[in-house]
């Protein structure tokens, strides 16, 4: 896989709870995908896209604390009908340590489940 296809591989997510700040309104969600560029959050607050976002989630094996800053690029207010799930997509301004640490297990994690395949 090349590097630009790379950056952009998205890894799905188990239901991760996120909190998240846009606007000075807090919200609540779950990571749907992760790469590691940005974010997909499902959420019924989904805040506006061009707005600056504060997200903060647990990683679920170790308990560490991602907090990452980044600009909503999109959002779906269930598109695609009434059992379409609402979300939105966010691209990190600098993605932390925490997140890094995060993103490379999973990704180590989608190789393992494919090789026992």
């Amino acid at each position: 896989m090349n590097p630009p296809a790379r950056a952009r591989r998205r890894i799905l997510t188990a239901r991760i709870p996120i909190r998240f700040v846009a606007e000075g309104s807090d919200g609540v969600g779950h990571l749907k995908n992760v790469s590691r560029a940005g974010i997909c959050v499902r959420s019924e607050d989904l805040p506006r896209p061009g707005v600056a976002i504060a997200l903060q989630f647990e990683v679920p094996t170790t308990g560490a604390l991602v907090n990452l800053r980044g600009k909503v690029r999109w959002s779906s207010d269930r598109l695609g009908g009434a059992a379409a799930q609402s979300e939105f997509g966010v691209t990190l301004h600098e993605p932390t340590p925490e997140f890094s640490a995060f993103f490379r297990q999973a990704v180590e994690q989608l190789e393992k489940e494919g090789e026992q395949k």
